[in-house]
Order: structure tokens, then C-alpha cells, then sequence
């Protein structure tokens, strides 16, 4: 068992999040769905809204506020 599974924190809406599959950008949690799967989004731009939903934590890592 590593350490990282024995740290995780709990997600809320609200919360700073990346995504595995891109590190790069920072995601806010904007809903939490029945099935325990995360809606997320981030400003791209002042036009351009990234979202993605049905995100399971194990793809999210919180991160510092």
C-alpha cells in the first residue's frame, strides 16, 4: 500500500482540483453527482469555460487553496 492512498482527503464543491490527465490546469469542483463522480470546470479564458463531468476522485488530486 503507498502513502498516497492512506492520505486521501475528502473532495467538496468548491474545492481546487487537477485532473490526471491534465496537471496543467487547475479545476474547481462545481458538483458532486449521486454516483460519488465529480463535476469540474476551469476558466480557459474570459470566453472559454472548460468542463468535464462524471470524474471520479481517484483522477482528482486536491490541491493547496
Amino acid at each position: 500500500m503507498n502513502n498516497s492512498s492512506m492520505n486521501i482527503e475528502k473532495i467538496s464543491i468548491g474545492h481546487k482540483v487537477k485532473m490526471a490527465t491534465m496537471e496543467h490546469l487547475v479545476f474547481t469542483v462545481i458538483a458532486e453527482n449521486a454516483d460519488g463522480t465529480f463535476s469540474i470546470e476551469t476558466q480557459l479564458d474570459q470566453q472559454n469555460v472548460l468542463s468535464y463531468g462524471n470524474i471520479s476522485k481517484e483522477m482528482l488530486r486536491k490541491i493547496a487553496s
